[in-house]
């Protein structure tokens, strides 16, 4: 049975749609968060950019970045935010108007968005692939430090404030 608004045939193409957009967001706002920590615990082998300061910097703006762009697409990607048809209330695929902005993104999950379970294993197929990017990067730019190696007799945390610099 089709959900009010919007045909069967087009929920897969609006989760799709949805998914792609938040895997997208969620991955930028997860690295600026992994750049603002490593940045603020002195664990340069995570670090993006060669400074504390400016990959602190660079973290606020993947954060951002990442938000603003999901929020603000629809002005310029097609999607099911379009006025409702009168004849049989879909959603029509247009863009978004500035004015309808803020309820672009207020898709029901049986009729094509994104449900808590598909949100959770976005953001968490997106934090580990924010951390192996930024890990790889990191030890690229930044060889194993002496600050940044494991100490045999304490435990390692990734948050640690001991080698702040």
């Amino acid at each position: 049975m089709a959900s009010k608004g919007i045909r069967v045939e087009d929920r897969l193409t609006v989760l799709a749609l949805f998914s792609g957009q938040y895997l997208l967001m969620a991955f930028l706002a997860c690295l600026g968060i992994v750049q603002i920590a490593a940045a603020r615990s002195g664990r340069r082998h995570l670090w993006l950019l060669r400074r504390c300061r400016s990959t602190t910097i660079l973290g606020i703006v993947l954060l951002v970045s990442g938000m603003a762009y999901f929020y603000l697409i629809p002005l310029w990607v097609a999607g099911p935010w379009g006025p409702p048809d009168p004849a049989d209330g879909t959603a029509t695929w247009a863009t978004a108007a500035l004015e309808t902005l803020p309820g672009v993104r207020n898709i029901n999950d049986t009729a094509g968005g994104l449900s808590g379970h598909w949100q959770a294993l976005w953001f968490l197929l997106a934090w580990i692939a924010a951390v192996f990017f930024a890990r790889s990067i990191g030890r690229a730019r930044h060889p194993l430090l002496p600050d940044d190696r494991r100490n045999h007799g304490e435990p390692w945390i990734l948050a640690s404030t001991r080698g702040r610099r």
